[in-house]
């Protein structure tokens, strides 16, 4: 059938008899003159009349916008749904329909609220830090001194996202002064934006892209490698004996030095995103030193979230945090009050990654090694002090592919020990036993070798971590 208004014909190619247009296809064309003018509510006000449905303007803004003139539109074969989208979405208005196609509502102002599936916080901080009480400054409970060495980075999520959200919406307004904004309730996980169909569109899609990312989990295994030296060597490991052609290949084959990057395969405190084979890496080491894999943590996590491995011990002391001091009939009598504390010795690795678009794996690295370098004990044996410590740290940020491995060497601990050696039952007897007795101090230098193989995780299909899995220990036999 076919109905003329105005300058236009709006023709219907009835599929259906029902009254609404629900089963019905649209075609018309639209050319202004002169003469008359011809705007998007006029079209609206006929197919409104012929689908027998009533039409709402939900805010002041919507007429506005759909008075705009229309030069030309040719329409051929449109569904409603099909034909609404167009006429509205082009002038960045929003519509509903109900289900029985009675009622057509349009607004150019909605709100809508969108749920962030993130852990709730205002800010996170992610410290490294090695704190050791030295025990009390002064008498009677007097406040307590330490020292602490730590490295810190702030992640303000909720924070960053209103202000991001908010930029957004300045950025796709379009001229009218119908108000827009954004409300986070960081305890529910909801975020609530007000504003226009490009706007709104604009931050669902913001949302969706971050959303994405931010949940993205990556595997990291980590290999705790430690060799001790022969023949008391103090140089460390001699990387240029490592024979990648023969054991794995390098996408990166680049080494931090003391005056920056360089090329070659030398001494590195760090070698980036190598391929080289573990049994490879376990006989070469081997020929360096003796070879003990002290541990092989795996931990997963997502994207942009620390993850922090520690491996060591921790050692407990006491300090004199004060004294009580007792008045009686036979004098006065003070006695000391001690308190007892711990410091951790051992390996930190605190670890962030985040995964790009191509799906390189970015990752900030800060490893922490520690070691006891004197004791502190009274005649007794029992520690009176916080053990003194040494402290190594490094800090990068390394770019590898999904499975490449990240080396870092250059961790090197010297050790004292002091060796007896006696003839026995010769060593016993009085005065000549010295005779058969000697005692000798042995310096030995190791080096700490830290392995990290990151991995992207499928979030379709959770992996089985004996699926990462290498036995170093196992292969290296072979």
């Amino acid at each position: 059938m076919k109905i003329k208004f105005m300058i236009f014909t709006l023709v219907f190619l009835a599929t259906s008899a029902f009254s609404n247009c629900e089963n019905k296809f649209f075609s018309f064309s639209v050319k202004n003159n002169s003469s008359k003018s011809i705007n998007t509510l006029d079209i609206l006000e006929n197919i409104t009349d012929t689908c027998k449905m009533t039409m709402i303007f939900e805010d002041n803004f919507v007429q506005t916008k759909l008075q705009k003139k229309l030069n030309y539109i040719n329409v051929k074969n449109f569904s409603l749904k099909e034909l609404l989208n167009m006429l509205l979405s082009d002038r960045n208005l929003f519509y509903t329909l109900d289900k029985n196609q009675k009622v057509l509502k349009i607004s150019y102002v909605k709100s809508k609220t969108y749920f962030i599936d993130y852990v709730s916080f205002t800010k996170r901080t992610s410290t490294t830090n090695k704190t050791i009480k030295t025990g009390s400054s002064g008498a009677g409970g007097a406040e307590d001194s330490s020292t602490t060495m730590d490295f810190t980075s702030d992640f303000q999520f909720w924070n960053k996202i209103e202000s991001e959200i908010n930029s957004i919406l300045t950025r796709n307004k379009d001229g009218n002064k119908a108000q827009s904004k954004a409300l986070v309730n960081q305890d529910a996980g909801m975020l609530t934006v007000t504003g226009n169909k490009k706007q709104l569109d604009s931050v669902e899609l913001y949302l969706k892209e971050m959303m994405k990312r931010l949940h993205k989990e990556i595997l990291i295994e980590a290999k705790l490698i430690e060799v001790t030296y022969s023949h008391n060597k103090t140089d460390g490991v001699d990387w240029s004996k490592f024979q990648l052609s023969i054991n794995g290949s390098s996408d990166a084959a680049r080494q931090r030095t003391s005056g920056g990057l360089t090329t070659g395969f030398k001494k590195p405190n760090y070698l980036i995103g190598y391929n080289f084979s573990m049994t490879g890496l376990i006989k070469f080491l081997k020929t360096q030193g003796d070879v003990k894999v002290v541990s092989n943590p795996k931990v997963m996590t997502l994207n942009n979230q620390p993850a922090v491995i520690n491996v060591g011990t921790e050692v407990n002391y006491r300090y004199n945090s004060g004294s009580t001091t007792t008045t009686s009939s036979g004098g006065t009598t003070t006695t000391p009050s001690y308190t007892t504390d711990s410091t951790f010795v051992g390996v930190t690795l605190d670890i962030t990654p985040q995964v790009t678009d191509d799906n390189f794996i970015m990752l900030k690295i800060n490893p922490i090694v520690s070691e006891i370098s004197k004791e502190h004990v009274d005649a007794n044996g029992v520690p009176f002090l916080a053990p003194d410590i040494k402290i190594k740290q490094l800090s990068s940020v390394v770019k590898v592919k999904d499975g490449n491995k990240i080396l870092i060497g250059g961790l090197i601990n010297k050790n004292e020990s002091l060796t007896n050696t006696s003839v026995p039952l010769l060593s016993s007897l009085p005065f000549i036993g010295g005779a058969f007795k000697s005692s000798a101090k042995v310096i030995t230098n190791s080096e700490l070798i830290i392995v990290l193989i990151p991995h992207i995780v499928d979030v379709n299909r959770k992996p089985n971590l004996s699926e990462f899995d290498i036995s170093i220990s196992k292969k290296a036999k072979k």
